[in-house]
């Protein structure tokens, strides 16, 4: 099996001015360049933009290219040391599962972790490191999640593919997670972004391991160079170049010798 590049949106903007023509251009790049991706949906931005969210879905809901998944109503955190109560948690997520249900016709079952800026205090090591974290999980579990970061202390969620069977969730997959663009387009100069990129692609490479990469809706629309996701086709091409196999996250869940 070849080493698998994990493309993902964090797809959280619910200002139609802002982010007016992004899905079309999503569509028609992808398509193009056969890139696949998972766009993980904030329930907020859903049904802020539920008109943009219903085209964009019935475009694409039978090309494999494509996965949409969740990340939560509000953009709240799960995994940390000061985050709310469980309950609070599962509200949330429950209503953002309602928009997936009532705009796309069908539940997620994959969830990316949201940063939270750190008011809920500094991020877990992982669900096995506290009794809420644990509880956190099996929250997630009750409402279908068979999708998660690879969230265990003894991983390196950047690198690795896991199951929580250890927490009582064989069935849920771990999935590796890192790179924000938040971090290495939003901040820097582009083409220092670009080559932190291609330096984290070889030394992934160079070890064998899988390739994560974490995008955001409004990021790669309004703060790139273009709005022809250039940067996008590049990085796909290079990880293409090492050897990587581009995947969605659905397609390695649906292959469970990635991770069980």
């Amino acid at each position: 099996m070849k080493n698998i590049f994990l493309l993902r949106y964090d797809t959280e903007r619910g200002d139609q001015d802002e982010m007016g023509g992004f899905f079309d251009k999503i569509i028609a790049v992808h398509r193009e360049e056969e890139i696949p991706a998972t766009f993980f949906c904030t329930g907020s931005a859903i049904e802020d933009r539920e008109s943009d969210f219903k085209h964009f879905f019935d475009d694409l809901k039978d090309d494999p290219l494509f996965d949409i998944q969740d990340h939560s109503y509000s953009h709240i955190g799960i995994g940390y040391a000061d985050g709310m109560d469980v309950d609070d948690l599962k509200a949330d997520y429950q209503r953002s599962f309602d928009a997936h249900e009532r705009v796309f016709g069908r539940l997620p079952i994959g969830v990316a972790i949201c940063g939270t800026g750190g008011e809920d205090g500094e991020r877990l090591n992982g669900f096995d490191e506290t009794e809420k974290g644990r509880q956190e999980l099996n929250m997630l579990a009750d409402l279908g999640v068979r999708m998660i970061n690879s969230h265990l202390v003894d991983l390196d969620e950047a690198t690795q593919f896991c199951n929580f069977a250890a927490l009582g969730h064989p069935d849920i997959m771990g999935f590796p997670s890192g790179y924000s663009d938040t971090d290495w387009l939003l901040r820097k100069d582009y083409n220092d972004g670009m080559d932190f990129v291609y330096s984290k692609i070889n030394e992934h490479a160079e070890t064998s391991v899988p390739m994560p990469l974490m995008l955001h809706d409004w990021v790669t629309w309004s703060h790139a160079p273009d709005k022809e996701l250039t940067h996008v086709k590049k990085i796909a091409d290079y990880a293409r170049k090492k050897g990587y196999e581009l995947k969605t996250h659905l397609s390695c869940y649906q292959s469970p010798t990635i991770w069980k």
